[in-house]
């Protein structure tokens, strides 16, 4: 061989290898980074006018107005004033969410104690004088008065949520000169029986519009970092933190939002293709609720939940898979609109009901929308239906439609909705399948079992009677694949695609 043809040879291979390489690189899901917050620049303030019970000025002592009063969601010191706060951030440290010692130590804050606070060295009440006194741990929520703090155990140990909680000295960061900001590098496994943190994630956009109290109160109980607002960074971000644990340990994510904001976690957590994917839990902030409901985290949760409580229970939650369906979307070609792939969790629908949600979307979308609660929310929906009531919209929808379920040709009768269930719940709590006299009869119903059921509505007003329970779905069965075409306009494929692992709660 020529030395010509040997370097045209050597030039294939190579061109060949870094073809391979770039192929296998773009298979790969991207990889975020994981920031976290200086706690050197000064507290997390939040506004005080949410607490229940009087606070006082960490720094001049008073008692604060609740108009106009502000705390640091992490390690509760509390101030009145500008001057206050910018002295607080001075002289007052705030938890820390990184430390290089080896034994983690207490860190007390005057005052502002919990409600029934039991001192730990002598058992009595404390934090009752309406003054700045006695003290508290951020840490381990322990109490001490004032004469008693100096005979507790200097060396912390996270109190009854330390196998939910990451402790600073197992958290390593790197600071990037080029975004200015801190980054976590590495996370170590400490020395804690049946230790698997908890990792927080809320949507403040969610129905109830009351996950930055939650996110505090979490916030005040683990460590800050573990703390992540998806409205600042998108769940890829927040979910490093299964990449940064050791792979030996359980992660559990709680998702504190609605069920828009839960099914987006775990289309990411899908998308990042995890060895071991993270446990999903619960705390329904949103307006309906209906996974949370199935999964036994209830109806919904306020500002005031408590979260303490929450962690404790979560411990004993049972692992349970539930599935999740890979929808296809095929417009028409004369749209020229490329076809889109999403997944199913809940439920999806055609017809008058998808409509009304269409339009409350479109509305909570609006700059006008500033007052937003599960109430509100509901009624705006409620509106919206009667609306539909009179315009009926969607009449006639079984004429522009054609259902197949397992490969076999459907009829649909006169409807104007026809809906795919994959959960018990629909509706913010209606359970449609087993609703009326043809509910005993219905085939059994599981989000495990590989199956989805297939209902259709009459109208509107056939909803409004489903959800006072007054009337039940057309029922036309159970399938495990579905293909749904109107007719020169869009094909609406459901296919299998895996379960996921979340958290089955006993509350």
């Amino acid at each position: 061989m020529s030395e010509g043809s040997g370097q045209v040879f050597l030039w294939v291979v190579f061109s060949l290898l870094l073809v391979l390489l770039l192929v296998r690189l773009s298979r790969r899901p991207p990889r975020y980074s994981l920031r976290a917050r200086d706690v050197l620049k000064g507290h997390s303030w939040c506004s005080i006018h949410s607490s229940i019970k009087p606070s006082f000025c960490s720094i001049c002592e008073t008692l604060i107005n609740a108009s106009d009063g502000s705390f640091c969601n992490s390690c509760g010191v509390s101030a009145d004033s500008p001057q206050c706060i910018t002295a607080s951030d001075l002289t007052l440290p705030c938890k820390v969410i990184t430390t290089r010692s080896m034994k983690h130590k207490h860190h007390w804050i005057r005052g502002n104690l919990p409600l029934n606070a039991q001192c730990e060295v002598c058992k009595e009440e404390c934090g009752t004088d309406p003054q700045l006194n006695d003290w508290w741990c951020c840490w381990c929520r322990w109490c001490a008065h004032d004469t008693c703090v100096q005979n507790v155990n200097e060396i912390c140990d996270f109190g009854k949520l330390r196998q939910c909680i990451v402790p600073p000295n197992c958290i390593r960061l790197k600071y990037s000169r080029m975004k200015q900001h801190l980054y976590i590098k590495e996370v170590l496994k400490p020395n804690i029986s049946g230790w698997s943190p908890v990792i927080v994630m809320g949507n403040t956009k969610s129905g109830s519009s009351e996950a930055d109290a939650v996110l505090s109160s979490f916030c005040s109980v683990l460590n800050p970092a573990q703390v992540i607002d998806l409205n600042r960074c998108p769940p890829e971000e927040a979910l490093e933190w299964c990449h940064l644990l050791p792979p030996d340990v359980t992660c559990r994510v709680v998702v504190a939002g609605g069920d828009g904001t839960v099914c987006w976690v775990l289309t990411s957590i899908l998308k990042m293709k995890f060895e071991k994917d993270p446990l999903v839990a619960v705390l329904p902030l949103g307006t309906g609720n209906d996974l949370s409901r199935v999964l036994g985290f209830g109806e919904g949760q306020s500002w005031d939940a408590d979260v303490v409580e929450y962690l404790q229970q979560l411990a004993t939650a049972r692992p349970a898979l539930l599935d999740r369906w890979r929808v296809h979307f095929t417009p028409a070609r004369s749209l020229n609109i490329a076809t889109r792939e999403v997944y199913m969790y809940n439920y999806l629908s055609v017809g008058v009901d998808a409509l009304v949600t269409l339009n409350f979307h479109r509305a909570r979308q609006s700059p006008f929308y500033i007052c937003s609660n599960r109430f509100i929310n509901k009624m705006i929906y409620f509106t919206f239906g009667t609306k539909d009531v009179l315009e009926r919209e969607c009449k006639d929808l079984d004429q522009r439609l054609e259902l197949f379920m397992d490969g076999r040709h459907v009829p649909l009768p006169n409807i104007e909705s026809l809906v795919v269930l994959n959960i018990a719940c629909w509706g913010a709590g209606v359970r449609p399948w087993t609703l009326g006299a043809g509910g005993s009869e219905a085939p059994k119903q599981s989000f495990s079992d590989g199956l989805m059921e297939v209902f259709c509505l009459a109208s509107s007003l056939h909803i409004a009677q489903l959800q006072v329970g007054l009337g039940e779905p057309i029922r036309l069965g159970q399938c495990s694949s579905l293909k749904l075409t109107r007719y020169g306009y869009v094909q609406l494929i459901c296919l299998p695609k895996d379960e996921v692992q979340a958290d089955h709660s006993p509350f």
